[in-house]
């Protein structure tokens, strides 16, 4: 009688088939996940030239760039406003998005965390996100119980911190008592060269002195969660919220900073959070900061975006965040 052979794997050939896919299954995950993060960060630099569009073209109807922050609920030696309504530029500039039904939408006559205005807030408009942000479907619960989206790009408010870019005559020390020069993480004593955005005042290109495309614009930031429950609030991305540090970014730090950012409202280290410390209220700034590898997009003042590493030297930052400094910036520095 003849035997015929069983057709098949023997163990070891099954072992080592299995061996073999599982290495190149391990060459080619990281090369994935690489054009992935490509992608994202191709959607990310897109995101921000829309955001320059609309910066540019509500300049181009207003003749001048939205407030960075308005209300009643600032208000100044220098400059008093009779405007009730507490917002951001982010609503200011919807209609330049093609958000025109969302601003349409919007009560001007109450403050962005008004209930009427919940349906607006509440609205996850793709262009203020990130794509590498995990974060970008949480949501903020501020002290009204009022909930509302968050978002990745931010103004910016100079190169010192939050409150001496908060005033409109750009001399800063006004409000807070904010202190100028102060003595920042570093050790040195900075001083208020200019921004971009103030609190009550709208500054148009004319008022950028260092040139538009010295001067950042707009840049990302990481969206800092809330703990469960509301028992602790982070605003950093709150970018509908007049608050502090919410919708805005300072070059204290360059981008990705180890450093701690400085903030009234702080939930370190919740969740994904960046570093931060509690500081009350003066000073508080925040530092750029992204998921993407080795840097971030930033919006330049004459609407470019330009991928700024981790590595740029904290001057060279700082002159790019300051708007009247007359810092002399070589193209190869950053």
């Amino acid at each position: 009688m003849s035997h015929r052979p069983h057709k098949g794997f023997t163990l070891i050939e099954l072992l080592v088939v299995i061996a073999i896919i599982a290495v190149l299954i391990a060459l080619l995950l990281p090369a994935v996940q690489a054009a992935r993060e490509a992608a994202r960060r191709m959607q990310c630099t897109n995101n921000l030239k829309q955001l320059g569009l609309a910066m540019h073209n509500y300049h181009q109807a207003q003749n001048t760039f939205p407030m960075g922050r308005m209300g009643l609920n600032y208000t100044y030696p220098a400059y008093i406003t009779n405007n009730p309504n507490r917002r951001t530029w982010a609503l200011s500039i919807m209609p330049f998005m093609e958000q025109n039904a969302i601003f349409q939408a919007i009560n001007f006559s109450l403050s962005f965390y008004e209930a009427a205005n919940t349906t607006v807030i509440m609205t996850k408009v793709g262009g203020f996100h990130c794509p590498s942000d995990p974060n970008t479907d949480a949501i903020e619960v501020g002290s009204t119980s009022v909930q509302r989206r968050e978002g990745n790009y931010v103004a910016n408010w100079g190169n010192s911190h939050f409150n001496q870019a908060d005033t409109p005559n750009g001399t800063g020390g006004v409000y807070w008592n904010a202190p100028d020069p102060w003595i920042g993480p570093y050790g040195t004593p900075i001083r208020f060269l200019g921004a971009p955005f103030g609190g009550n005042v709208a500054k148009g290109i004319n008022n950028i002195t260092d040139g538009t495309s010295n001067t950042l614009l707009m840049a990302e930031v990481i969206i800092g969660l809330d703990t469960p429950g509301n028992t602790k609030l982070d605003v950093r991305g709150d970018i509908y919220n007049d608050d502090q540090v919410c919708a805005t970014f300072m070059g204290v730090t360059p981008p990705n900073s180890t450093l701690p950012d400085s903030e009234g409202y702080c939930n370190y280290p919740f969740g994904l959070n960046p570093p931060c410390t509690t500081c009350g209220v003066n000073p508080s700034y925040v530092t750029s900061r992204s998921f993407h590898s080795g840097g971030v997009n930033a919006l330049l003042s004459d609407g470019s975006v330009r991928f700024f590493k981790s590595s740029i030297n904290p001057v060279t930052w700082s002159a790019l965040s300051s708007s009247m400094g007359g810092e002399v910036l070589s193209s190869d520095s950053y």
